[in-house]
């Protein structure tokens, strides 16, 4: 689901109306970008229920099989991260960001980690929120530094589980780069 107009369709205003109650509720809160089979996310959501938990992927079939083990601080939605920060979010409403081993793009139309993407989550993090890059790939630990050239930060709350793709990191001995990183 592309495009920053698209939830101004009709067909599609009710997701709209659906993110901004649950971003409007009191309490701080996290959005994880390609949650992928939502084991982090669904880890964080039962480990710190004080905060609201917002995760967006692709991929239909993943929405599908990880909401219905959401606990009700944590929602799942079929978006695309780039659409969600530049139209969704209101401003400063978030206080961390989670992208969690991104894919690489295959061409520059799907790249993440953009100077423009950089700019609507600034826009939408709390003055101090964090983001928190994990990567196995040196290019996008590289570009992601060159978007967020903020100041070093402590990690956000973070759960006991490994997304699938840092077990096989672990398990293979790949280097996993971080980034964590605080809105100025």
């Amino acid at each position: 689901m592309y495009g920053t107009r698209l939830f101004d369709q009709p067909e599609h205003a009710g997701v709209r109306a659906q993110v901004q109650e649950f971003v409007g509720r009191p309490g701080p809160l996290g959005v994880e970008i390609g949650f992928d089979h939502g084991m982090c996310i669904l880890d964080r959501a039962r480990r710190f229920p004080e905060v609201r938990h917002l995760g967006v992927e692709l991929r239909e079939a993943r929405v599908a099989a990880a909401a219905p083990h959401a606990p009700a601080n944590c929602r799942l939605w079929r978006i695309d991260g780039r659409t969600l920060f530049a139209a969704l979010l209101p401003e400063s409403c978030v206080d961390w960001v989670y992208v969690l081993f991104p894919t690489p793009p295959s061409g520059p139309k799907r790249a993440l980690l953009t100077p423009a993407f950089a700019e609507a989550v600034a826009r939408a993090l709390r003055p101090g929120g964090v983001v928190w890059l994990r990567t196995d790939v040196p290019a996008l630990a590289a570009e992601a530094r060159r978007v967020f050239p903020w100041r070093e930060a402590g990690p956000p709350p973070l759960g006991e589980a490994l997304s699938r793709r840092e077990r096989v990191c672990r398990r293979d001995g790949i280097e996993v780069f971080t980034l964590c990183v605080e809105r100025p």
